[in-house]
């Protein structure tokens, strides 16, 4: 029996201006509707499968649009953030980043389903961890059957610069990087945190960029990504790029499953209450302006993952390690808990060339060795038993590495944090046992004005274990090295590196 437009629009969650159903009878029937589509790995799916063939056929559909269609495929992308007086900047570097692009996705997907007829259709995903390669139906210009492959980009000079045979780098998406990001914790830590001196729901919140604390999903994993791909991914017109969905449903997937993991969504009002005013669009072309709570979970929304239902309840030791995080980053130090030093970059001095810039951070000797003797990390067991991975964390004394106010010359520059390391150069591994973490500014925010300098904060809990674990008296001191190394689609050019100050927090449980 075919499927009804009103029914499209009750699976998918679309009543009235908001994003869910708002009264019982929606519920009911989003309760009967047929099982929820799918989002898929694009890994194995063939030319041909009909998730990439309605991809496919709706991106041409939509660049084929007027150019002054509410859905032409440009006008599209300039929602997330080109012409500030008819659209919203989109927020990168504050708490909103994740809960935004779902419903930024969430806007196309329904918009797919419709333009082409297709009621069961869900985005796929890039999981670039276990396919760090540009999925082939992305490279070539044409289908094997001849017809025109939507889903290439050949604008010139925004044509993607990453090999397509090259997999990305795995300091980027590989499984290690995965498994910090899946760590139980916090969501300011698992994302990014709130913008510095939020006091209310003013909507200008949201386009505070760059006023949060980054961590390695958004820092590393987001940034490099579009960084490396290049053509549109590193610009704000980076949705142009269809790959950008691709790879925005990953990072999307990626938050399902650290819910699915146990581990709980920020509770603060400021986030839980802010309203996208009128940043999206319904399928009707009216605007949607959900809630951040309206927004915390795919199914309601009309589709899904797979996922199983969210790990146990965490025990008192991991509550409490969750509320002293939470205490970090409210910017509070409560004596006993939360132990914090800082170091400023007082002369200005960057990392640029071979040589990188160092800090150093006087510090207490007894709370190194208190993360030292921590048992190291277990490889990726964690992921499967998430309660085993929950007390692990909460075992002892952690540390953090707050990056503040990083400024790059070179948009495409990644940077590496290192760890007492001697004789580093772009050429060290990161293989390294000095090495901590990688990160990097989004690509168009190097050079758009009025930004804050973003900043990031990097686990050094594994890293003080594996440079210090086998001494009996660890320094009272760490230095922190930050090194710029170019990216593969910079072709090789590096600019210089330079942030106002560190700040090394450690949090006991």
């Amino acid at each position: 029996m075919p499927v009804s437009r009103r029914a499209v629009l009750l699976q998918g969650g679309v009543i009235g201006a908001g994003f869910i159903a708002a009264d019982l009878s929606g519920v009911r029937a989003l309760a009967q509707a047929p099982p929820l589509p799918e989002r898929r790995s694009l890994r194995g799916l063939a030319w041909n499968d009909p998730i990439v063939e309605t991809y496919r056929d709706a991106v041409g559909q939509l660049k084929n649009r007027p150019d002054g269609d509410l859905f032409n495929w440009v006008n599209l992308a300039k929602i997330h953030g080109t012409d500030v007086e008819t659209y919203h900047l989109c927020p990168h570097g504050n708490w909103y980043f994740l809960p935004w692009h779902r419903a930024y996705l969430l806007m196309y997907e329904r918009l797919i389903r419709d333009v082409t007829g297709n009621p069961s259709f869900a985005l796929p995903f890039w999981d670039w961890t276990e396919d760090p390669r540009l999925p082939e139906i992305f490279v070539e210009p044409r289908t094997p059957d001849g017809k025109p492959n939507w889903l290439y980009v050949a604008d010139p000079g925004y044509e993607r610069t990453w090999p397509s045979a090259e997999p990305l780098p795995s300091e980027n998406v590989g499984p290690a990087v995965l498994r910090r990001i899946l760590t139980p914790g916090i969501y300011e830590q698992f994302a990014t945190s709130r913008p510095s001196g939020q006091n209310s729901l003013d909507p200008s919140w949201v386009v505070d960029r760059d006023a949060g604390v980054q961590g390695e999903l958004e820092g590393n994993l987001h940034n490099m990504v579009h960084n490396h791909v290049g053509g549109w991914m590193p610009t704000s017109m980076s949705p142009r790029d269809p790959l950008f969905l691709a790879h925005h449903s990953n990072i999307d997937r990626i938050w399902a499953v650290w819910n699915a993991l146990g581990n709980p969504n920020c509770p603060d009002p400021l986030w839980r209450d802010m309203r996208f005013e009128r940043h999206f669009y319904n399928v009707d072309g009216t605007f949607a302006s959900p809630t951040v709570s309206e927004l915390l979970l795919p199914e309601p929304l009309g589709y899904t993952y797979g996922l199983a239902p969210p790990a146990a309840a965490a025990s008192p030791h991991v509550m409490a390690l969750r509320d002293n995080l939470t205490t970090l980053y409210a910017g509070a130090r409560p004596a006993g808990s939360i132990v914090a030093y800082t170091v400023a970059n007082a002369q200005g001095a960057a990392s640029a060339g071979d040589q990188p810039l160092e800090l150093v951070v006087d510090v207490d000797s007894g709370l190194v060795a208190a993360v030292a003797r921590r048992p190291p990390p277990g490889a990726g067991a964690e992921l499967v038993d998430a309660a085993a991975a929950r007390e692990r964390l909460a075992a002892g004394t952690r540390a953090l590495a707050f990056i503040r106010e990083v400024a790059v010359t070179q948009p495409r520059t990644m940077i590496r944090l290192f760890l007492d390391g001697v004789g580093l150069s772009p050429a060290t591994p990161v293989t390294d046992p000095h090495y901590v973490g990688s990160f990097a500014v989004f690509g168009h925010a190097a050079h758009a004005g009025g930004h804050a300098k973003p900043s990031f904060v990097v686990d050094l809990t594994d890293p003080i274990g594996r440079v210090y674990g086998g001494r009996a008296n660890p320094p009272g001191r760490l230095t922190l090295q930050v090194l710029a190394v170019p990216s593969r689609s910079a072709h090789g050019t590096v600019g210089s590196v330079t942030l106002g100050r560190i700040e090394v927090a450690f949090v006991t449980s």
